[in-house]
Order: C-alpha cells, then sequence, then structure tokens
C-alpha cells in the first residue's frame, strides 16, 4: 500500500497543467527588492530587503563590516557573497566586482553593493516583469517583479530625503523600505524580509553585528522587521522611545514630564512636574503618576504605576503626528510597534 499512495503522489504531479507547473516555478523565483547603504558619519554599512521568497536573508543579503554590503537578487550569483565581498575586501571597487562576474557568467541578475569607501554599483539582468535600479551617494536600490518603477523610485528618494537627517542608517533603510512597500512593493507579495547593519567591533561581546533582525514566513513581513527593530532599540540600543523609564530621578523621567505637558496630561503650573522656571523637575513623583495613570487609561495601556515602553512609544508616535499635521517636524521618528500575530 504504502508503493501504491507513492505512486498516486507522483502521477498527481505529473498530471499538474503546463500553466500550473509555471505558476508553482513561479513561487520559488527569487523576486525580491533591496538597498544598501553607508554611512560615513558611523562607518556602518546596512542592507533592507523584503521578498516574496521564503527566507531570502541568509541567501540575497552579504555584508562585512568595514567591507561592503551586497544584496543579490534577479538570478544573481548568491554562492558568490562571500567571494564579492573578499574582492572588495582585497581592493576592489563595487564596479570591479561586476566586472569580474560578468567574465564568469552570461547573466549576473541583480546585485547591489556598496563599499566602506560609499562607492556604490548596482546591475539589472534579464528578469521577467518589472525590474530596475538606482544608484546614488552612498546607496544603490533595485528590484524586480515589481509593482512598477515607483517602488525603485522611493527607495531612492526616501534615502536621499533622509541623507543628513541625523537617523541611524538602520532607521533610514528601514523607513526606505516602508515606502517602497507602500509604492505598490513587489508585485506577487511578501514572505521574508531582513533589515541588516554591520559595524567594526559594534555588536555584543564585541562582534561586528550591531543589527540583524529578518522574519522568514509572514504576509506582514516588513512591518514585523519594523517591530523586531523597535525590539531591538529597547533590548539593545537603550534610547529614548524604545526603553521604558526605570529611574526614579533623572533625565528620563524629566524627558517623559515633558512629553505629558505637551500632550496635556500635565500644567505648566504644576509644581510636581514642573517648576518655577518652567523646567521639568526630573523626579517620578505622586504628581508624574497621576499623569502617566491618566495617560495609559486614556490609552488602554494598563493601570500600573510606570511608564513602560509601550507608554514611552505610545507618546512619541502621537507627539509625532501632532508635529506632522503643523507641517513641521518634532525630531521624535519611532512609530508605535505592531506584535506579530
Amino acid at each position: 500500500m504504502r508503493g501504491g499512495h507513492a505512486l498516486v503522489v507522483l502521477l498527481s504531479l505529473l498530471a499538474v497543467p503546463a500553466a500550473a507547473q509555471d505558476a508553482l516555478r513561479e513561487d520559488d523565483l527569487m523576486s525580491s527588492m533591496s538597498i544598501v547603504g553607508f554611512d560615513p558619519a558611523t562607518g556602518e554599512l546596512g542592507i533592507a530587503m523584503a521578498s516574496r521568497f521564503f527566507a531570502v536573508a541568509p541567501i540575497a543579503t552579504h555584508i562585512r563590516a568595514g567591507v561592503g554590503a551586497i544584496a543579490t537578487m534577479g538570478g544573481a550569483p548568491y554562492q558568490d557573497g562571500e567571494e564579492m565581498l573578499g574582492w572588495l575586501a582585497a581592493g576592489a571597487s563595487p564596479d570591479d566586482v561586476l566586472a569580474r562576474l560578468k567574465q564568469r557568467y552570461p547573466d549576473i541578475g541583480q546585485i547591489n553593493i556598496v563599499d566602506a569607501k560609499g562607492r556604490s554599483t548596482s546591475t539589472t539582468g534579464a528578469a521577467p516583469q518589472w525590474k530596475g535600479h538606482r544608484v546614488g551617494t552612498h546607496y544603490a536600490t533595485a528590484g524586480n517583479i515589481l509593482a512598477g518603477p515607483q517602488v525603485v523610485d522611493a527607495f531612492a528618494t526616501t534615502f536621499e530625503r533622509l541623507a543628513g537627517s541625523g537617523l541611524p542608517l538602520a532607521e533610514r533603510l528601514l523607513q526606505c523600505l516602508e515606502a517602497a512597500d507602500a509604492a505598490g512593493g513587489d508585485a506577487r507579495g511578501r514572505l521574508g524580509a531582513t533589515l541588516r547593519v554591520y559595524r567594526k567591533g559594534a555588536g555584543p561581546f564585541g562582534t561586528d553585528i550591531y543589527l540583524d533582525v529578518r522574519v522568514d514566513d509572514s504576509t506582514t513581513s516588513i512591518e514585523d522587521v519594523r517591530y523586531l527593530y523597535e525590539r531591538w532599540k529597547a533590548e539593545r540600543l537603550q534610547a529614548y522611545g524604545s526603553r521604558m523609564v526605570g529611574m526614579s530621578v533623572g533625565g528620563d523621567v524629566a524627558k517623559l514630564q515633558r512629553w505629558l505637558l505637551d500632550l496635556g496630561y500635565a500644567k505648566a503650573t504644576d509644581r510636581g512636574l514642573i517648576d518655577a522656571a518652567g523646567m521639568p523637575t526630573g523626579i517620578y513623583n505622586d504628581a508624574t503618576v497621576a499623569a502617566v495613570l491618566a495617560f495609559k487609561k486614556d490609552h488602554q495601556l494598563g493601570t500600573s504605576p510606570g511608564a513602560n515602553r509601550e507608554v514611552v512609544v505610545r507618546m512619541i508616535a502621537l507627539l509625532e503626528r501632532r508635529a506632522r499635521g503643523r507641517g513641521g517636524s518634532s525630531g521624535f521618528v519611532v512609530p508605535v510597534p505592531r506584535k506579530p500575530q
């Protein structure tokens, strides 16, 4: 009976119409969109990528601190990623790398490269459907089987707009990915996504892995990567807007009090929070607790007296929304994270 079942399965597969077989092969295509970037102020190198391909990150992204970042897509020689990084480390330019590959293969697919000197390049091969690339100062972006040219344009214009903004490279790359997705993204949908930033000695325990998060199998993979990035900031970066207020006196408390004032949960005349000079007291006292509890009640964030991470992130999101409504910028960029379902 076991052999009979195997025969039935085999015959069923053979009986799949040609069009359906093409559809199955289509699902295996490495349709992707990506951007690689370099930050001359920090020396960071990074990649943001999304794809309809399952677990795309370990196959199509290649990065080495102090050397370069490479995204391979659309039939590129994925297996040569480490060799390409080796060429960069030995002194080859990004254009040199592409030239060497073209001597080796008739079609090298789609590749983005940026090196630790800020030099960048990109190429697009013979992938079907819409494909294209753009190159600019300290970045290269490309994609294939996309909704249209507006997707690559969204990558490029967002990176260029954020140049000199003071935002970390990771935030800029992720905003680029989000903008490209909002412009239509991968024409076949989502599955895998990743955000990787490397810098010499900047990772845990002296490693070069500053940030490396990925989602392998999710129709909301880009939002999920955003969630992981916010979690990374809470666990590793410990920046305003991503950590809970864990002190009873000090700068974090003063920042929280200022936000409570700006959001209308405190008054400038409340001397428990604001002193006579109009400055936050920086003391997590009863008046501050009362204001935090009022905010948490309005936003259904629990009844404990502490200002946890969710409280801080929600405040920043509200302040950012208010600033944008006035046509300005609050300087806050952290959105409310959405936990994957």
